[in-house]
C-alpha cells in the first residue's frame, strides 16, 4: 500500500489484507519481539527452578516460598507488559520515519482485529501441534516437557498462520526451521535434570515442564534474522 504520510495511514476499521501485510513486512515487529524472547528465555532459566524446587536457593541465596514464587510471576509479566509498550510506541514512530517513504505506511490499533477463520485455524494447529509434541516428548523423554512445547509450536505456528495468510514467504520459512531447530537442539543438547539435586543450568530440564529458555532464546535468533530480512527488503525497494 502506498501513502504520501502518515496521516494517510489506513482507518484501523478499513483493515485489510494488503495494509496486515504492510504491517508486518518490514520486519520491525519482528526486531522488537527479540526482546520479547529473551526476557522470557531469561525468566524461564529462572523460574523452572522456582517450581520445580521452591526451597532452593540459586539465585538470591535465601529461602523462598510459595508467594515469593508469585510475586516474581507478577513482577515478569508486568516488566514483559512494559516492554511490548515501549516497543509499541517506538516501532509505530520508526515505521513512520523509515518505512512510510518506501512500502507505504500501515497503522493499526494494538489489538488487531482478526478474522474467525484465522483464529481457528491458529488454534487447530496449536491443539493439534501440542498433542503430538505431548506424545513424541513422553515416548522419548518420558514426560510432557509443557513449558517446551508451549515455546516451541506457539510462535511456529504464529509465524506459519501470519505468513500464509498475508503472504509474507519469511514467516513460513522461519516457522519451518524454528520448529526444526529448536526440537533438534531440545533433544540433543539438553539433558535431565536430577531430582534430588535440581538443574545445574537451563539445559538441565525436568521431564514434566522442559524449558522455556533454549527455545525462547533460539526464536529471538531466529526472529533476529526475519527482521533484518524485512529491512534489507526495504532497502532494496528503494
Amino acid at each position: 500500500m502506498k501513502h504520501g504520510n502518515p496521516g494517510d495511514a489506513p482507518n484501523i476499521r478499513q483493515l485489510t489484507k494488503q495494509s496486515v501485510r504492510a504491517f508486518w513486512l518490514d520486519g520491525l515487529w519482528d526486531l522488537a519481539f527479540v526482546g520479547v524472547f529473551v526476557l522470557t528465555g531469561a525468566w524461564g532459566a529462572i523460574y523452572l527452578r522456582f517450581i520445580a524446587y521452591p526451597s532452593v536457593t540459586w539465585p538470591f541465596l535465601r529461602e523462598i516460598g510459595r508467594d515469593t514464587v508469585w510475586i516474581g510471576l507478577a513482577v515478569f509479566f508486568c516488566a514483559l507488559a512494559a516492554y511490548i509498550s515501549a516497543a509499541w510506541w517506538v516501532v509505530r514512530r520508526l515505521k513512520r520515519q523509515l518505512v512510510d517513504e518506501r512500502r507505504g505506511y500501515a497503522e493499526h490499533r494494538f489489538f488487531m482485529p482478526i478474522g474467525w477463520k484465522t483464529l481457528l485455524f491458529y488454534f487447530l494447529l496449536c491443539g493439534l501441534g501440542t498433542g503430538l509434541m505431548y506424545g513424541f516428548f513422553l515416548h522419548v523423554s518420558g514426560g510432557l516437557r509443557v513449558l517446551s512445547v508451549a515455546a516451541i509450536i506457539s510462535p511456529a505456528v504464529a509465524c506459519l498462520v501470519i505468513g500464509r495468510t498475508y503472504g509474507i514467504r519469511r514467516y513460513v520459512w522461519i516457522a519451518v526451521v524454528g520448529f526444526v531447530l529448536v526440537l533438534s537442539l531440545e533433544l540433543l543438547i539438553t539433558s535431565t535434570a536430577s531430582y534430588a539435586a535440581g538443574p545445574a543450568n537451563f539445559l538441565d530440564v525436568l521431564p514434566a515442564w522442559g524449558s522455556l529458555a533454549l527455545p525462547s532464546f533460539i526464536w529471538a535468533g531466529m526472529f533476529a534474522i526475519s527482521g533484518l530480512i524485512g529491512l534489507i527488503g526495504i532497502r532494496r525497494s528503494e
